[in-house]
């Protein structure tokens, strides 16, 4: 339990980190937030290799399909571009932040992929929905379309990370901190 609180503590103050960063116009500052929390993840995991392995694969995934939902007009970041066909770096950054995820407060998604996609349609839209809200992003063609596009997104992407992480479960989860 304590693993899990502090797991999604992690990766709720990246993530405000990066998305209000990317709002305010300090994307890189965000970003620095983010990934300076993601190395106190990475510190604490009883097995940071396969972690490692994990929010690789899934934060490389993750800034393909955002750039090409980004190129395609889903959705428009604010600031932090470094290159006009990628989405920004914050993003990226909160891709790894989300991997986090998988092997601690949403490990208990293993195996279960039907599970996983209805709840990526409900909750990664809200995410976006949120994002957009603080002044993140914008939905060029229609809040509906956008949000639409991305349960659809997320009923894909959530079930085929958490088959990621099943990949590359840890045989012993959780962090040092907390005892055996």
């Amino acid at each position: 339990m304590k693993t899990t609180v502090l797991n999604l503590a992690l990766y709720q103050a990246g993530w405000f980190a990066c998305v209000l960063g990317g709002a305010r116009g300090y994307p890189w500052l965000g970003a620095s937030a983010g990934l300076i929390l993601l190395l106190v993840h990475l510190a604490l995991c009883r097995e940071p290799v396969k972690e490692i392995k994990t929010v690789l694969v899934v934060a490389v995934m993750g800034t393909a399909a955002d750039s090409i939902q980004s190129f395609l007009g889903v959705f428009v970041f604010l600031s932090g571009y470094w290159v006009q066909w990628v989405v920004p770096f914050w993003i990226s950054v909160m891709w790894l932040q989300f991997a986090t995820l998988l092997h601690f407060a949403l490990g208990w998604l293993s195996g279960r992929y039907a599970l996983a996609a209805f709840l990526g349609a409900i909750g990664g839209p809200m995410a976006f929905f949120t994002g957009e809200r603080l002044g993140a992003a914008i939905f060029p063609k229609g809040q509906g379309f956008s949000l639409l596009v991305l349960a659809a997104f997320w009923a894909f992407i959530l079930p085929l990370s958490v088959l990621i992480g099943d990949r590359f479960m840890p045989a012993r989860k959780g962090y040092r901190i907390f005892g055996s």
